[in-house]
């Protein structure tokens, strides 16, 4: 296929080969990957597809045998046709390319493949706050107030640099996003937050629209992106106001049942401080949302940085946040093997065996949502209008609870769900509205006239484990709680139960539940062996591993866990310390006063 014209790619692509943790050499590729092969690529699973592009895990075998692990977005083959589609993702592929920050994810190449255009971006080894909100909801947990605050505050600092970029001349691009919301930022297992998808975004050399078309997700526009008007940086301003208001209340704010009473809402609904939900949200905190969320662009903050600069102001006084706060916050929600699985294929380690469990994890998630947890979502009641029931917008959350209650299977099920294609409104404006305020008048008008939901009789499962603490997984989703847990709202007759714990073995169980009964499990975790090997000893050494003997040289199995070693030579004791073991050979060595990892 021939590319429009003006649509030609002049600037140079990244080489093949990046330095750090993306590549590794090719002797420890080890196994096949069944894949597609996709020009220099091998699409080896199927991450997320929408309206306009599929995203696809993908490997590469690069120079002298390098591998690098990459994300491939390849525009859906209905559209490589359309000129004006092109031309949009080829600015998009033209700008990514140069947005080097450490929040905004990273674009390697741009390219086509049989007359199908693609990017070629860093493959970030995490969830997207959509899915992470909607775990806090499944466990009944809140997002704690500090994680959200240094969340939204990187957030912002990657829209001000995106927001300030340049062109190659220096002059300003005057670039706007237009559509953050919680699925298009990621938080990798490392602590970090990207911005992703500058599929919607505008600027001075990109200017041009479909009429009609309202693009990004709707519950996050502001006001004058929703009426059709020129929008500028402070319109991701109001967007990210919008994240972190529903990070602190655990639930959306402007989503509505349908389209047109969610742009209503936007219009005219009351938008109360977060504290009015979360009472423990600070008041110094509810006016940084409150102006953020200002109606006015002008009453908004004047940047992002501004704004980044005010959370930062208030985290002073804040619990302790870092990377590893934020990590261990995702890895509770998701689970040691997901994470570990993860961040073994970004570092490129057992690539085969860590994309099988990966796209493994996530067709099993479908398979056995749709076979096996036949569930109802229960009806949540709140102070404002009612919540979607069933199913929502991409990008949205379902209702989010505060912690300390059970996990309800029911909330499990409606929000796992397979994913839904991007929805694209292609409606006039001044139709748009029209349907707005009719919808919103009725739908104000009929709230008080909407039945309650029918609530199924359900059954409760409770599972316990030993040793206890084991994070609780249902149908391969993780659900946030540790044992001992109870799992509420339970319509169906099986429920595949999977308890994970660091350093021992996973161990799974079907329970058989009976209506309206409660069923239980326990399950035992076996402890992972591992061998101790010290070397470097002094001759006649003793080994003491909690206080039985050994003699220098021997290999010591060991479950994973901490163990104390003492180190005698003649009865005299040298060494004595502890150390942490885990699955596998646990190498050691002799060293001066103190034994020390070889």
């Amino acid at each position: 296929m021939a590319i429009p014209a003006g649509a030609e790619w002049n600037e140079p692509s990244e080489p093949e080969i990046s330095v750090g943790s993306m590549i590794s050499r090719s002797d420890e590729f080890k196994g096949n990957i069944v894949g597609e092969r996709f020009g220099k690529y091998l699409l080896v699973g199927e991450i997320a597809i929408g309206g306009m592009a599929e995203v696809f895990l993908a490997v590469h075998k690069g120079v002298e045998g390098y591998i690098k692990v990459v994300v491939i977005k390849r525009v859906l083959p209905h559209l490589s046709n359309n000129p004006d589609f092109i031309r949009m993702f080829i600015d998009e592929a033209r700008l990514t390319a140069r947005l080097e920050h450490p929040n905004i994810v990273r674009t390697y190449e741009f390219g086509e493949v049989d007359g199908q255009y693609f990017t070629a971006m860093e493959y970030l080894p995490g969830e997207d706050l959509g899915k992470t909100l909607k775990n806090l909801a499944m466990s009944r947990q809140a997002m704690p107030i500090h994680v959200a605050t240094g969340v939204a505050s990187q957030l912002c600092a990657g829209l001000h640099f995106a927001h300030h970029f340049t062109d190659i001349n220096g002059h300003p691009l005057n670039l706007v996003h237009r559509d953050i919301n919680p699925a298009n930022v990621i938080i990798t297992y490392g602590g970090e937050v990207k911005i992703i998808d500058f599929g919607v975004a505008k600027s001075n050399t990109n200017v041009q629209t479909l009429t009609g078309t309202i693009k990004g997700k709707v519950s996050y526009m502001p006001p004058e992106q929703v009426l059709g008007r020129a929008v500028d940086h402070r319109a991701d301003i109001f967007s990210a106001g919008v994240v972190l208001w529903e990070m602190l209340a655990g639930r959306p704010l402007f989503l509505r049942n349908s389209e047109a009473a969610t742009l209503y809402a936007i219009m005219n609904a009351p938008i109360h401080p977060p504290s009015k939900i979360r009472p423990d949200v600070p008041p110094q905190l509810d006016r940084i949302v409150s102006r953020a969320l200002s109606r006015r662009p002008a009453e908004r903050f004047e940047t992002a940085e501004q704004m980044a600069r005010a959370l930062d102001d208030f985290m002073v006084s804040a619990p302790r946040y870092d990377a590893r706060v934020l990590a261990g916050t995702v890895e509770g929600l998701f689970g040691s093997t997901r994470a570990e699985a993860k961040r073994s294929i970004a570092a490129t380690r057992s690539l085969t065996r860590n994309i099988s469990v990966v796209m493994k994890m996530r067709s099993e998630v479908r398979a056995d949502l749709a076979e096996r947890l036949d569930l109802v979502a229960l009806t949540q009641k709140s102070g404002d209008a009612p919540l979607p029931r069933r199913r929502e917008p991409e990008g949205s959350q379902p209702p989010m609870a505060v912690p300390a209650e059970p996990v309800d299977l029911a909330t499990l099920v409606a929000a796992a769900g397979p994913s839904r294609s991007q929805r694209r409104a292609m409606v006039a404006l001044a139709g748009i509205m029209l349907g707005c305020i009719a919808a919103g008048v009725a739908y104000m008008m009929s709230r008080s006239e909407q039945p309650e939901a029918t609530r199924h009789v359900s059954s409760q499962v409770v599972v316990e484990s030993t040793p206890p603490g084991a994070a609780v997984f249902v149908g391969g989703e993780p659900t946030g709680l540790k044992t001992p847990a109870t799992l509420t709202g339970v319509t169906a007759r099986q429920v595949a139960i999977r308890l994970e714990l660091p350093n021992h073995a996973p161990a799974t169980a079907t329970v058989e539940v009976h209506i309206g009964a409660t069923a239980s499990t326990r399950l035992v975790l076996a402890p992972l062996q591992g061998r101790l090997i010290l070397t470097d000893l002094p001759p006649n050494a003793s080994v003491f591993v909690d206080d039985e003997e050994y003699a220098a040289g021997d290999v010591i199995a060991l479950v994973a866990g901490t163990h104390a070693i003492r180190i005698a030579v003649g009865g005299r004791t040298i060494i004595q310390q502890s150390i942490e073991t885990a699955a596998g050979d646990q190498p050691w060595k002799f060293g001066p006063g103190k034994l020390v990892r070889n």
